[in-house]
């Protein structure tokens, strides 16, 4: 027979355990696609980290800034 588990007992809230930052999310392709969608303010947010996450392609993600406010301003 299987027994009723009482939730009762144990109401943990676990949602802040599983919590993650933007910045564990943050990818190059999550960038690109903010890029292609026109959403040059969340995609130079995006550079930034990654180039905070990644030093070594720091001067790679500076120019992708550098497109982006470029094409932000021909608008």
């Amino acid at each position: 027979k299987i027994e009723k588990e009482d939730f009762a007992k144990s109401t943990e809230d676990i949602s802040i355990k599983t919590l993650t930052s933007e910045n564990e999310l943050m990818t190059e392709t999550l960038a690109k696609i903010y890029l292609k969608q026109k959403k040059y303010i969340k995609a130079i947010e995006a550079y930034k980290i990654l180039s905070l996450k990644y030093p070594e392609k720091n001067a790679f993600f500076a120019d992708q800034i550098k497109k982006i406010k470029k094409i932000e301003n021909k608008k």
